[in-house]
């Protein structure tokens, strides 16, 4: 029977990077994974000239451990940053995109909010601190901004990041940094330029670059995790499935098919719903948590129109859900990185169904398409007879939903963690949803399986 140091199930980018890591260190790992394919969501693929990226599109430069990460593979020669389009994000109100006002006088001359709500914006600095531990998104951001800014704005964002209801989302859970710049300084805006103060002086005592913007990579985000994929290719298994995991004295005994192997550390990398199955024998209390975990369905859909269709320069638009449009949002990536277009082509990537629509990733292939043309018809205010539909991608349990019991949730499922010494997670679902917060959890997985082998070593 086969024996490791450490056996990682799954292989998306928290899996990879928790392998990646202890792999380097000289740990003999084996990562199992049940599709035919690495990289989760995170894959790049071509179809027709077109560049198309299957789940997140680009990181923010201020995603500290991709970039730890990225420098431990010595793959900075394939980071780029956005184009200058990318600051233009747009929002829909009143039948025009809105672009979102990157300074003081635009912010006075938008049409996108109201002169009253423009005021009660400002005011944020001197409403008092009210944070509470398990308020919702929407309290929280109707509390801070007002109820305009938080329903043409915040709300948005919610659907953009989490594809979430706003008024379900926990506000400690899904923004730990917004609620941490108001429980700390009583008000998001000081909280947030307090926070951005520290840390230029922390990057400047640590010799770190500071970088801004949106960044991806040439080949696009999936050539990262298919680098990982190969440096790893000896020590992953693919199209495996672990039917069982048993525990016998201090090592754990996975079984799938007809073979058995045991580690003696376990790190489970997997979505919570597929968590459960496999811890169902070791942590039964946990499994239950796990399962009070929602999972949003998504349909991403690839199309493109000609150059000549007036599409505005930029990373794309959000849809407030009061104007009774089903897409959440577009983005718009042949504006933002070179290649990812044939030339005289505009690529987009529109994103339907989500926690307040979840019947739409259950259309038909003709239905979203139709959908789709009707809507983005009247958003774009043109005729959109020329789009072309490229991919359409649908996934029933695509983004983890934090609701305000969910710190509890994961509080509760790590003290159990802590009566199977050896197991570990990591996953998107346990601090945030981000492909920065994947990755740190990856690496937080490797510095508890590195701590637990190395205090067990005689």
């Amino acid at each position: 029977m086969s024996e490791y140091d450490v056996i990682i199930i799954g292989a998306g980018i928290s899996g990879l990077t928790t392998a990646y890591l202890l792999h380097k260190k000289g740990y003999n790992i084996l990562v199992l994974e049940k599709n035919d394919s690495v990289g989760g969501h995170i894959k790049t693929t071509h179809h027709e000239g077109f560049q198309l990226e299957a789940g997140p599109h680009s990181f923010l430069g201020s995603s500290e451990y991709i970039w730890k990460l990225i420098e431990k593979l010595d793959f900075e020669s394939q980071a780029i940053a956005a184009s200058s389009e990318a600051k233009n994000r747009y929002i829909y109100r009143n039948k025009k995109l809105h672009p979102l006002p990157l300074s003081p006088f635009s912010f006075l001359k938008t049409p996108l909010l109201s002169l009253k709500a423009k005021g009660r914006l400002m005011i944020e600095p001197f409403i008092p601190n009210g944070a509470k531990e398990e308020e919702t998104a929407w309290d929280f951001f109707q509390r801070r901004f007002g109820k305009e800014a938080a329903t043409y704005i915040m709300s948005p964002f919610v659907s953009g990041v989490y594809a979430g209801n706003v008024e379900k989302l926990g506000a400690k859970a899904a923004f730990p940094k917004f609620w941490q710049f108001e429980n700390d300084s009583g008000s998001m805006i000081w909280g947030a330029f307090k926070y951005m103060r520290a840390k230029k002086k922390r990057f400047n005592k640590e010799g770190l670059s500071s970088r801004k913007g949106l960044y991806s990579f040439k080949q696009g985000l999936g050539q990262i995790t298919k680098l990982l994929g190969e440096k790893l290719k000896n020590n992953i298994r693919k199209e495996i499935d672990v039917l069982h995991i048993k525990k016998e004295s201090e090592t754990y005994h996975l079984h799938f098919g007809d073979h058995t192997i045991k580690t003696k550390t376990l790190v489970i990398a997997t979505p919570p719903k597929e968590a459960t199955k496999l811890l169902s024998s070791v942590m039964a209390d946990s499994v239950k948590l796990l399962n009070e975990i929602p999972m949003a369905p998504v349909t991403l859909i690839h199309w493109t129109v000609p150059k000549n269709i007036p599409i505005p320069p930029g990373f794309g638009f959000l849809m407030p859900k009061i104007n009774n449009k089903r897409v959440l949002g577009t983005l718009f990536p042949s504006y933002l990185f070179p290649n990812r277009a044939p030339d005289g082509h505009i690529l987009l990537a529109s994103f339907y169904g989500g926690m307040l629509d979840p019947i739409a990733c259950g259309l038909s292939a003709s239905l979203l398409t139709n959908l789709l043309l009707q809507e983005h018809k009247e958003i774009f205010n043109t005729d959109l007879a020329q789009a072309k539909i490229l991919k359409i991608t649908r996934y029933e349990q695509a983004i983890p939903q934090l609701l305000p019991t969910h710190l509890n949730i994961i509080n509760a499922i790590e003290k159990e963690l802590k009566t199977c010494p050896g197991i570990f997670l990591a996953g998107n679902y346990i601090t945030g949803v981000g492909m920065e917060q994947a990755v740190a959890s990856g690496f937080q997985a490797a510095e508890k399986t590195e701590y637990y082998l190395k205090k067990r070593k005689p």
